[in-house]
């Protein structure tokens, strides 16, 4: 009898922020946080989608109304060289995922949060950027890792 179900394909794990800046309260990071691209060169291309990892700590308590860091993602390279502008507060046309963290949590603490199945755009190439919608700073240090994977089709 063949394997019938569904299979997950990933590839190696990318740290696209490595250490990023400290962000506001409401504050969008910036394109200076960005340690390695997300290119579709190479075998990146074959993965439709990826999984995206953030570790992050906060300046202060935060409160159950604000428990979110939103995720955006600016395609690159879209026709040619031409790209996306960078989030900012007048351009966040490409909301992806919303991290969700504990409210009430004491000062400094360390979140790991994670969003599935972002999708990526075809050829790959793009980046991401948190903004802080937790009513306080996010410490400078955060990383963001992005996992590319592909969901492969039953076998019969």
């Amino acid at each position: 009898m063949a394997d019938a179900t569904n299979k997950v394909t990933t590839s190696t794990q990318v740290t696209h922020i490595d250490s990023g800046a400290s962000i506001a309260a409401a504050g969008i990071s910036g394109s200076a946080d960005i340690s390695t691209a997300i290119s579709g060169t190479g075998n990146m291309n074959r993965y439709p989608l990826c999984d995206v990892v953030l570790m992050c700590a906060n300046t202060a308590s935060i409160a159950a109304a604000s428990t979110g860091i939103y995720l955006y993602r600016r395609d690159i390279n879209v026709d040619g060289t031409s790209d996306e502008g960078v989030p900012g507060a007048s351009n966040k046309k490409h909301f992806v995922g919303t991290f969700q963290v504990a409210a009430a949590t004491t000062v400094s603490t360390t979140h790991y949060v994670q969003l599935t199945d972002i999708p990526l755009p075809s050829p790959g190439d793009c980046e991401f950027y948190i903004e802080s919608g937790l009513g306080v700073n996010i410490v400078a240090g955060w990383t963001l890792k992005v996992t590319p994977k592909s969901n492969v089709g039953a076998t019969t």
